[in-house]
């Protein structure tokens, strides 16, 4: 179990270590002491940092409206090896889901409902994406673990805290001993001292993951947890240690990253327990609709 963990940290570390000093804040750090030229391409690359992954060094030099000597200067300056170096690191940070490097420079405006269509387009391609990457084996044999462990916990940081919260509230429909975590203002360690072997760790892990998402996972494993990790293409250390992975799109070609795909994934997986449910599954929905009548719950 040890050498999982240490599997899985290595990975995580050295993607950690790339991101460490991004762009715009090595531009920051020096800005005021660059010379006129070299500051005139910082200001281009500041404005829509993460375009700089589709410009050649003559390109960016020709927007900045200076020499190509000048541009290549102000990477030697802000610590770069060569230009295809400081590319490097801005595909990375676009891959990782930073909204800055998403961001890019608004067309001119279009027909509003030309713009839903391509709204439509891009979801569409992401859940389609998504869903296609599943293992239907793989699938059925996490969908028998959630029925059988004797508890399911539900975790998630930032953005993928919505998704597990949704994925608890379809699992309580069905079985009993499911546990969302964290809540708000609690540290892991309460959670972690209840783990026991034979329980199952449904993680969401979903760009961009805060250093917990690791240590939960290396707690589970080394509690003798299964675990289901719902994740996208960046979290490759991640995925070295958990019994199930599913890999989903988070990208739209735009500044925010849509979760159609995991939220698909996520319904089709609780509907798929619940038909495995079967009576067992049925009565206690039967129960929990009782209950909503008794106390009113509903308008």
């Amino acid at each position: 179990m040890k050498e999982q963990c240490e599997s899985m940290t290595s990975p995580i570390r050295e993607e950690a270590d790339r991101r460490r000093v991004s762009l715009e804040t090595r531009i920051r750090s020096r800005y005021v002491e660059l010379p006129e030229s070299e500051r005139r391409v910082a200001d281009v690359i500041l404005d829509f940092p993460g375009q700089l992954a589709a410009y050649s060094a003559t390109e960016l030099a020709g927007l900045a409206g200076v020499s190509k000597a000048a541009a290549s200067r102000l990477f030697k300056r802000l610590g770069f090896g060569s230009f295809e170096e400081a590319r490097r690191l801005v595909r990375d940070a676009r891959s990782w889901g930073s909204p800055l490097y998403l961001h890019q420079e608004e067309p001119a405006a279009q027909d509003p409902g030309q713009d839903l269509q391509e709204a439509v387009d891009s979801h569409c391609a992401a859940l389609r994406r998504s869903l296609e990457r599943v293992d239907p084996g793989q699938l059925e044999a996490a969908v028998d673990a959630l029925l059988d462990a004797p508890r399911v916990w539900v975790a998630g940081f930032r953005n993928s805290h919505f998704i597990a919260s949704y994925t608890r509230a379809q699992l309580i429909q069905l079985r009993r001993n499911v546990m969302l975590l964290p809540s708000a203002g609690e540290t892991l360690g309460e959670y972690v001292a209840e783990f026991e072997a034979g329980q199952l760790l449904l993680a969401v892990g979903l760009r961009r993951r805060v250093p917990q998402f690791r240590r939960l996972l290396q707690a589970a494993r080394g509690e003798g947890l299964r675990v289901i990790n719902i994740t996208d293409p960046s979290a490759a250390g991640s995925r070295m240690v958990c019994d199930w992975n599913f890999v989903c799109e988070l990208d739209s070609g735009h500044l925010f990253d849509t979760y159609v795909g995991p939220m698909a994934l996520i319904h089709h997986m609780c509907l798929l327990a619940m038909r495995r449910a079967g009576k067992a599954g049925r009565q206690r929905l039967e129960r929990i609709e009782i209950q909503h009548e008794l106390l009113s719950e509903f308008e």
